[in-house]
């Protein structure tokens, strides 16, 4: 029984805390049944904020300074906390520099015993304990640039972490204090752009290693008590939202999908719940929003993203998130981090009052019961192909692209050059069971299941000279070592046995695909006429060209496109085509310039009503269909604003969605490195796709979307 007075908001703000215990007798002056009764005290009622909050506020800082970003110790008995003192105009020495200096105090948990931790004319923020309770990891500029530090509890052994050009922020240590995870900006990026991605490092600093690709931005990670994943905040998709990520890095989960503002994710100390600040509908870092009608507030959910729950209801009275801004994150977006107690009854908060210059060190209290006892917000049901997470599936110094699920689903099938030539491999949809299916001394590339899945249709090419397997996994040579026009299509067996030449002298250009009865395949060749796409009988040898589908001298945006040059994705030069029938077979998708830009096109698969899909005046390649025929997935590098604040570059190219009726087009990666090639699984609820976010964004790999 909750013995706590839940108080009201204003009632919160006058007297802070007090503490008014309910009758426990009072069930027996009501007359009941007796079966209600029983079912009173096995049942909790659920919370309602009309006129109460489940909770309440004690302030342990006076509020005359500015102190923010606390942090529990492990055994609950004190906080560590950034306090940021002015710096005074007439002080030249420092004011070039910052207008205000930052340093840690630490502080018993019930207000006592104030003291500073650290000195001196720099920015000292982002503190958090190490498990062992007896040193703080931290970051500062006292170097000369944002590093990572760490110092024990009586202000000794002040060590430097991390020495780097890049901006590392918000270290906390994984629970069982063998590591640091931080999220980095680099000062350099492979993509031409600046984003924030989240590592990983020893507790001394050394081996730090890269774990999630950053897209628009991964921040504040945040390690399970078991040690199996890391949570962060993400603005790779619209709005900001919360996933997590293995110790690998192989394996992504989204837990939150709204159109929102998610971050500074933290795991209960029992690993069921995270606590995070969320505003529900104003889904913008670069602006205040609507602080009255939708302010930032704290939410609760369980540890798979179900059984979201608003905690707090106007957090200060209201006025919490006037002090928001993500452009200065070194202090003003610190001052929303939660820390919970080692009782799980308790979160350390930053707050303050209208017009208070200074902030208060505060503790929300409530019961164990009370979070599961608040309204669960109604999400509605997650819409058919959202985002559920992503995988990793190869990996390597060298590339792997063109990936095609098998008809059950369970094989892919992509072409690599791991071992010198550009080959055909296959590998389960779980990641297992990597084998090499051709080893010729020509090219193989593009391989393509058949309906049946007993043969696979690819590519060959005549090596036009011996290349060494250092150039073949040169990122650089790997458009002059696939592209060019000189392939035949051959098919095989699904076990490499069998191989066939199917075409002699015609130029492919495209990538093959079989129509669903499995008696002829499709691809794009250039004839007398131009470049068009043709119909090829497996059985009875002979081709049929069905439609132009390229202007070789049309001017496309302000760049002229010829046949083999041009603004072509992802390569400068040359590119194969990519062209797709929908499972009935009666329709076909490609990529065209004949609109002035290359934009998405669909046609009946005898070449008539040809229409234009996608809209813009970015390149859209790599079509194809989803297996209902509803949705086309394809690349692009349409520049996705709505993604997140207009201070953040326009993404690279990435894998989106069309409706095929509607022509809504939706991201569903949002990466800062090249995302293209994707292929449906015969279920509609993965995608491959090649990408070369792994490592050091220098090297193609195959990673798998999950879709709903």
């Amino acid at each position: 029984m909750n013995k706590k007075l839940i108080l009201t908001a204003e009632t919160q703000r006058r007297r802070g805390i007090f503490f008014v215990f309910k009758p426990i007798n009072v069930f027996l002056r009501v007359s009941v049944p007796l079966c209600f009764f029983l079912t009173s005290c096995f049942l909790l009622p659920t919370l309602s904020y009309a006129q109460e909050l489940p909770y309440s506020v004690r302030n342990i800082t006076d509020g005359g300074q500015v102190d923010f970003h606390p942090d529990f110790r492990p055994d609950g008995k004190e906080l560590v906390f950034a306090s940021r003192s002015e710096i005074s105009k007439d002080n030249k020495e420092f004011w070039n520099i910052s207008p205000y200096h930052v340093n840690l105090w630490l502080i018993d948990s019930n207000g006592n015993n104030r003291r500073p931790l650290t000195s001196g004319k720099v920015i000292d923020c982002y503190p958090s304990f190490t498990p062992d309770g007896e040193k703080i990891l931290f970051v500062s500029n006292r170097g000369g640039q944002w590093d990572i530090w760490s110092i024990k509890t009586d202000g000794s052994s002040l060590t430097r972490l991390t020495d780097n050009q890049d901006k590392d922020y918000s270290p906390r240590a994984t629970q069982d204090g063998k590591h640091i995870l931080f999220f980095s900006t680099p000062t350099h990026s492979e993509a031409g752009y600046i984003t924030e991605s989240v590592w990983i490092m020893d507790m001394d600093g050394k081996n730090a290693r890269r774990l999630t690709s950053g897209g628009k931005g991964d921040w504040y990670p945040s390690m399970h008590p078991d040690g199996t994943e890391i949570i962060f905040a993400s603005m790779r998709l619209i709005g900001g939202s919360l996933w997590t990520i293995d110790m690998e890095g192989r394996d992504y989960k989204r837990l939150t999908y709204g159109k929102v503002l998610e971050f500074f994710p933290n795991w209960s100390p029992d690993g069921t719940k995270i606590a995070y600040i969320s505003r529900r509908e104003h889904a913008s870092f670069d602006t205040v929003g609507d602080t009255k009608n939708d302010p930032l507030e704290i939410w609760v959910m369980d540890r798979d993203g179900s059984n979201k729950r608003q905690l707090t209801k106007n957090i200060s009275g209201g006025i919490w998130d006037s002090r928001f801004n993500l452009r200065k994150p070194l202090d003003f977006i610190s001052y929303y981090h939660l820390s919970w107690h080692p009782d799980g009854t308790k979160l350390a908060l930053t707050t303050w009052e209208k017009e208070q210059k200074g902030s208060y060190i505060s503790i929300i209290e409530f019961d164990k019961d009370t979070l599961n006892r608040l309204p669960v917000l109604n999400e509605g049901p997650v819409l058919q192909y959202t985002l559920l997470g992503e995988r990793e599936l190869t990996k390597g110094e060298w590339e792997d692209f063109g990936p095609s699920f098998g008809p059950d689903g369970n094989a892919i099938v992509f072409s690599s050059n791991r071992t010198g030539n550009w080959d055909i491999w296959s590998i389960g949809a779980d990641g297992e069971g990597l084998k090499q299916i051709t080893n010729e001394t020509d090219d193989d590339i593009a391989p393509v299941f058949s309906p049946d899945g007993k043969e696979i249709a690819f590519l060959r090419s005549q090596k036009p000279e011996a290349r060494s397997q250092k150039d073949e996994t040169d990122f650089k040579n790997l458009q002059s070592s696939i592209l060019n026009l000189q392939y035949d299509l051959w098919v095989m067996k699904s076990d490499g046995s069998g191989m066939r030449k199917i075409t002699k002298n015609i130029p492919i250009l495209s990538y093959p695909i079989w129509h669903s009865d499995g008696k002829e395949i499709a691809f794009v060749s250039k004839g007398d006429e131009g470049i068009g796409i043709w119909r090829y009988d497996v059985n009875r040898h002979s081709s049929k060209k069905v439609a132009i589908i390229w202007n070789s001298e049309q001017e496309t945006g302000s760049k002229k496109q010829e046949a083999g040059k041009g603004k072509y994705y992802p390569f400068n030069e040359l590119f194969l085509y990519r062209i797709d029938y929908n499972r009935k077979g009666d329709k076909l998708t490609f990529e065209s310039n004949l609109s002035g830009n290359v934009e998405i096109w669909v046609m009946h698969s005898d070449g008539s009503n040809m229409s234009k899909i996608t809209r813009g005046n970015e390149p859209h390649w790599n079509p194809v269909f989803s297996p209902d025929g509803k949705m086309i997935a394809y690349a692009t590098e349409k520049f996705a604003s709505n993604l997140g604040p207009p201070f953040w570059p326009a993404s690279n190219y990435n894998i989106w969605l069309t409706d095929i009726n509607t022509g809504k087009e939706e991201a569903l990666t949002a990466e800062e490195q090249t995302d293209w090639n994707p292929a449906w699984s015969p279920d509609g609820k993965k995608i491959a796709y090649v990408t070369n976010r792994s490592g050091d964004f220098k090297h193609n790999s195959i990673w798998l979307l999950y879709l709903k």
